[in-house]
């Protein structure tokens, strides 16, 4: 897991020599500052850029209210710690993840830092997921970058150094190009592309799954046929059984 750096803004330094003891006893927490004015705060917060930040709501000339709409453009949690809980739905309106009440106790910043972490992960695993759903795909040739849908692709081929991605007659008609040369490697695309989509046949092949009419057998060797374009592209022995559990026909 990794450590978190800790900034604590408190004009008073007990609540501050308070909230530190208690942070010292979690070993994912790095205290790397303490403030004492919201001014300098605001300063600090943008110099360092901790990953949470405990703040305290009552504090004079520039409050917390102040700190945090200062730093809003820093990507940082927020928690507010005060000694009045009437500041909570404010408090929460400036996105802060937890209201803390002094004094601090052990229990409830552990929950604290359960709710930061647990957080993170679903934020992480929401990036993820758009990574891996996304329905585009950039491609360059070298000259030109284009944003291709990845169902106007039909299938991507390997030939040498290069890549070959060929287009639907939707995507033809759209990029007005029918292929596009790629120095991207096929496993990047296999990586990048939806599983739900594209199949590996074969080594040198990386089809959509969409675009396949049926299965041949030639010779004893396995192919498959594109809609499209009649195409016949081949399969390889060990991916035969599964593109057929695959396409339904095992």
């Amino acid at each position: 897991m990794s450590i978190k750096q800790v900034m604590i803004i408190d004009d008073e330094p007990t609540a501050r020599r308070h909230l530190r003891s208690v942070i010292d006893g979690f070993d994912q927490l790095e205290i790397i500052g303490e403030v004492g004015d919201g001014k300098t705060a605001i300063a600090e917060i943008k110099k360092y850029r901790p990953d949470i930040v405990f703040l305290d709501v009552e504090m004079p000339e520039v409050n917390g209210f102040d700190v945090a709409s200062a730093t809003a453009d820093v990507n940082y949690q927020l928690v507010f710690v005060t000694a009045y809980d009437q500041y909570a739905l404010d408090a929460f309106d400036t996105n802060a993840i937890d209201y803390l009440l002094k004094p601090v106790r052990p229990s409830l910043l552990e929950k604290c830092v359960n709710k930061i972490l647990r957080h993170e992960e679903r934020v992480l695993e929401g990036l993820k997921k758009q990574k891996t759903q996304s329905d585009s795909i950039a491609l360059s040739d070298g000259n030109r970058l284009r944003i291709v849908k990845q169902s106007h692709i039909t299938y991507i081929e390997g030939i040498g150094r290069y890549r070959r991605i060929h287009l639907a007659e939707n995507g033809r008609a759209l990029h007005e190009i029918e292929t596009i040369l790629s120095d991207t490697t096929l496993d990047e695309f296999e990586s990048q592309m939806s599983s739900d989509e594209f199949v590996r046949l074969h080594r040198s092949y990386l089809v959509n799954l969409h675009h396949i009419l049926n299965i041949l057998v030639e010779s004893r060797r396995h192919f498959v046929t594109l809609r499209e374009s009649g195409m016949k592209i081949p399969v390889s022995r060990a991916n035969v059984s599964s593109l057929k559990q695959t396409l339904g026909e095992a």
